[in-house]
């Protein structure tokens, strides 16, 4: 199992199939086995497809996961969750093959901070989510904003998600950034500072019966300028997909 493999996860996943999943009503565990497939958008790494397990725990009060982690519910109603949060941060630029990429290694972080939901009419809910690294590697914070919309189509609705993601200076070097201690002939030293990175996604569950879904989601990104034109990033968007089973009990 590589780190870009979880990351893909952890966006279609933690940001689709996993609301999707949290949005049924029955509590309890969800085990799953699916296929991810993302696209690299750094230099010279391959894209990748990956068989990967789904594991979440799902209670009134509290959810806990791999990879999307932990949530504390706070305050909660029809309308409104308010939660903390506890969750992983995965990079792609960990343990990497290309030889453009040599001498950058990131390591697993940890972020914590709070979620809001908003419920409005017709299905659509406003997701707000800010975070700050509790691991001491980068310091940096994110907020993130997104809007979900289901959509009705007899067994297999589809929820449609976009939102925008602010990264402070330090968590974008970090992400996609190059260190002055990993510059190197044709390499050299950047810091994109402040980036705001755009998202769209589909994701379904379809219910084979009453345990068992057929969960799928895919999802795109957005690079701006400031990320694209690093010099260890060669795309401008990212593609990253998750289809699998997962079995509720």
């Amino acid at each position: 199992m590589t780190f870009r493999a979880i990351v893909a996860t952890t966006m279609v996943v933690g940001c689709g199939v996993g609301q999707a999943l949290a949005q049924q009503p029955a509590e309890g565990f969800t085990l799953g086995l699916g296929v991810t497939h993302s696209t690299s958008i750094f230099v010279g790494e391959d894209n990748e497809t990956q068989a990967l397990p789904l594991l979440r725990y799902e209670a009134e009060a509290f959810s806990i996961g791999i990879p999307d982690g932990l949530r504390v519910t706070l305050i909660s109603n029809q309308q409104l969750q308010f939660s903390a949060v506890v969750s992983p941060r995965f990079s792609a630029l960990d343990d990497t093959d290309s030889p453009a990429l040599a001498g950058i290694d990131r390591d697993i972080t940890v972020d914590g901070g709070v979620q809001l939901r908003y419920s409005f009419g017709r299905g659509t809910q406003l997701h707000l989510r800010a975070l700050t690294e509790l691991s001491d590697d980068h310091g940096g914070h994110e907020i993130a904003a997104e809007v979900r919309q289901p959509l009705p189509l007899g067994q297999t609705p589809l929820l449609l998600s976009a939102g925008l993601t602010w990264q402070s200076d330090d968590l974008a070097q970090y992400s996609y950034g190059v260190f002055a201690n990993e510059a190197a002939i044709g390499r050299p030293a950047y810091a994109p500072g402040n980036v705001i990175i755009p998202h769209i996604a589909v994701s379904t569950v379809f219910p084979i019966n009453d345990r068992v879904n057929l969960v799928g989601s895919v999802r795109a990104t957005f690079l701006p300028d400031d990320v694209s034109d690093s010099p260890i990033v060669d795309e401008d968007v990212g593609f990253s997909s998750f289809v699998g089973l997962s079995y509720r009990f």
